[in-house]
């Protein structure tokens, strides 16, 4: 027989979630309005200063002008600047940002609860929020399409919090259909893992829209291994996305780990319980192949005085005073806390239904690098029983998503990175920022993001189709910066200042256009077909022509109606042009854009010469806007180089937040994650 890795049930628990996030004012607009809409402006700013420069208070409220200038009290060296408006600020912030003192500025926005279910038990679901699981809700909440086995003592399926989310299932005890539980331990697993949220009831699970596939495998006295070993079986050949497994023995078994490694071979991750006894290992948690969860304490800083020190662990989730649904014979259903690595696996069975249902596809030694490379050091590493550490399952959530955004990023820039293509880059080498941002056409308010050089990637429906073109997509990020409407939403913007920052050439241009510059030029007609492109640009928006320009050879070419604007032919040749790509694993000659418009967008301005510093020196550059990026050609750039994306992804950035991106890839797993065709 085996023993379920559940202890008793005891008293309750009463930790506080609170979840913030930042609120960016969404406001309504026409997508074809070309007024910008009123919004509230951003006019309060905080400044920062370098450590060590004492006095640079004074030299700050030169540089902020009239704003008003007060000190965060508590925070040494951080400041509050007040500006009038709109263009106040942005002149403002420019100055500041420029302020050898000034480590950095941001808006001082103020912070809104995120997304997060109604039900009435989730403040006392402290597990939910040690593990992180609200900053995963903001991305999924999980598909009714997973499907998650709990392979226990049955499940209650009439308990409110689990009625109309339980399949039908099999009770191998008695090989019929009945799979009522009389214990209340897979009820209570069953729960965790996918009670039903935002209902008004009850608890949330950390799944909350995945379905249960109850699997009756034991009883009050335990489990035998003929009817686990079934059970996985059974599971897997129905079609289950994840397989939990919260019961174990000190003793292996042949055949249950037959079955498991059959699991393993389909891609069905199997989350096994770590033990409750911590001088004894516990199978089949300790085999090589299921995601081997061990219990933490409520808070995730240490692990709990029961779980096993000896079985294999993966990671912990907590396991202490787990709020959770079940059922009792006299008492009927019921919500209280339950204690053992029996709960803490399905904590991370419900992370791992959640990835899936982002992609479907993950492999699980995917799923088990994530959920270890993310967990949370939050007691001394090396601790036995502790594993990778605790589960974070927001971080993990997010590394589900990656793969679609490195597939995007490989096809261009993945021969560049392995030196097999001599070009400028499309995105970048790596994403310097990943995180998620507000967006009202998403499930729950956030979509992930990552931001490149030259670009910033986007999942608005983490659950639609990940082969579609189109489930990655790049932002209108020139159109924002030029036009100051920060988008939200498809019909929703904030409105800022357009950006005061160098379209082309090296940052610290002080002569060449801004993307503000941009802004009155956007209704310029287009130049005749054919028309040589002689004329030019400076940073106020002034237009000349320069005949001595006509040398380059630069023409008028391809007019697109949408926009009413010509596509100067050195963009047009680049945009259909083909090169080295990475395309279903393997390096081909195919079109570099594909379609053609996908990561530029249509143009918006008409192309112009400009004098910009690049690489220390003055140089002729042509510019020209599209929605999305900013080009530019360089026509004393080596071939290859001189056709490029502006770094719009970095300048957006610095726009957004108010503070310079880093100089290097993101510190949390940058996006290229392949080094070359398989």
């Amino acid at each position: 027989m085996v023993r379920r890795t559940g202890k008793g049930h005891r008293g309750t628990i009463a930790l506080l979630v609170v979840l913030l996030s930042l609120l960016f004012g969404a406001v309504p607009a026409s997508a074809g309005d070309d007024a910008p809409q009123s919004a509230p402006v951003i006019r309060d700013w905080i400044v920062a200063l370098r450590p060590a420069t004492g006095g640079a208070a004074d030299a700050l409220r030169a540089a902020v002008g009239d704003a008003a200038l007060s000190p965060v009290p508590h925070v040494p060296g951080a400041y509050v600047a007040r500006f009038a408006g709109a263009t106040a600020a942005s002149d403002g912030v420019a100055r500041l940002l420029a302020h050898p003192a000034v480590q950095y500025v941001e808006p001082d926005l103020r912070l809104s609860y995120a997304w997060v279910p109604n039900d009435p038990l989730l403040p006392q679901q402290g597990w939910a929020h040690t593990v992180g699981l609200p900053a995963a809700w903001s991305l999924t909440t999980g598909s009714p399409a997973t499907v998650v086995a709990v392979v226990d003592s049955g499940v209650h399926a009439a308990h409110p919090d689990l009625a109309g989310k339980v399949l039908d299932g099999f009770n191998f005890l008695s090989n019929t259909g009945d799979v009522t539980d009389d214990v209340g331990h897979g009820t209570a697993v069953a729960a965790i893992v996918a009670a039903r949220g935002n209902d008004g009831v009850g608890i949330a699970g950390a799944a909350m829209d995945v379905r249960i596939l109850p699997v009756k495998v034991g009883d009050g006295s335990g489990a035998p291994v003929s009817a686990i070993a079934a059970g996985i079986r059974y599971a897997v050949d129905r079609g289950a996305s994840v397989i939990n497994l919260s019961l174990g023995a000190d003793s292996e078994s042949a055949t249950l780990h037959q079955q498991i490694q059959y699991a393993y071979s389909r891609n069905v991750p199997v989350i096994a319980a770590a033990g409750n006894d911590p001088n004894r290992a516990s199978f089949p948690a300790s085999y090589q192949e299921p995601i081997s969860v061990g219990a933490a304490s409520p808070d995730g800083t240490a692990v709990a005085e029961f779980s096993s020190r000896l079985s294999r662990v993966d990671l912990t989730a907590p396991g202490v005073a787990v709020l959770s649904a079940s059922w009792e014979e006299g008492s009927g259903d019921i919500w209280q806390p339950v204690y053992g690595t029996s709960f803490a696996a399905p904590i991370v069975a419900g992370t791992v239904a959640l990835m899936r249902s982002v992609n479907p596809a993950l492999p699980i030694e995917a799923i088990r690098a994530a959920l270890t490379g993310t967990a949370r050091q939050t007691y001394p590493a090396g601790t036995l029983g502790g594993g990778a550490g605790l589960l974070d399952a927001g971080a993990a959530v997010r590394q589900a998503l990656l793969p679609a955004l490195a597939r995007t990023w490989q096809a261009a820039d993945q021969p560049v990175a392995a030196l097999a293509a001599q070009r400028t880059w499309l995105w970048g080498p790596a994403a310097f920022a990943v995180g998620a941002e507000p967006y009202v056409e998403t499930p729950h308010g956030e979509r992930l993001v990552a931001y490149f050089d030259k670009a910033r990637m986007e999942i608005t429906d983490p659950h639609g189709d990940s082969t579609s073109p189109w489930y990655v997509t790049t932002g209108l990020l020139a159109t924002e910066l030029i036009s100051g409407r920060l988008q939200v939403g498809h019909a929703a913007f904030e409105q800022r200042a357009p950006a005061n920052i160098p379209v082309a050439g090296d940052p610290d241009d002080a002569t060449g256009p801004r993307y503000a510059t941009f802004a009155g030029l956007l209704r310029t007609p287009p130049l005749p077909a054919g028309a040589v492109i002689t004329q030019t640009v400076d940073q106020a928006g002034h237009l000349g022509a320069d005949a001595r320009l006509a040398s380059y050879g630069v023409t008028a070419a391809d007019y697109i109606p949408e926009t009413g604007h010509r596509v100067a032919n050195v963009f047009a040749d680049y945009l259909r042009s083909e090169g080295l790509v990475l395309r279903d694993g393997q390096y081909r000659r195919g079109p570099l854009f594909d379609p053609p418009y996908y990561a530029t967008g249509y143009p918006i301005t008409e192309a112009y010469w400009t004098q910009a510093k690049v690489a220390g020196q003055v140089r002729d550059v042509l510019v020209q806007c599209f929605e999305r990026r900013c080009l530019t050609y360089t026509p004393s750039n080596p071939a290859g180089w001189q056709v490029e994306m502006g770094n719009v992804g970095r300048h957006y950035y610095q726009w957004r937040t108010g503070s310079l991106p880093p100089a290097g890839a993101a510190p949390e797993n940058p996006v290229r994650l392949a080094s070359g065709p398989q």
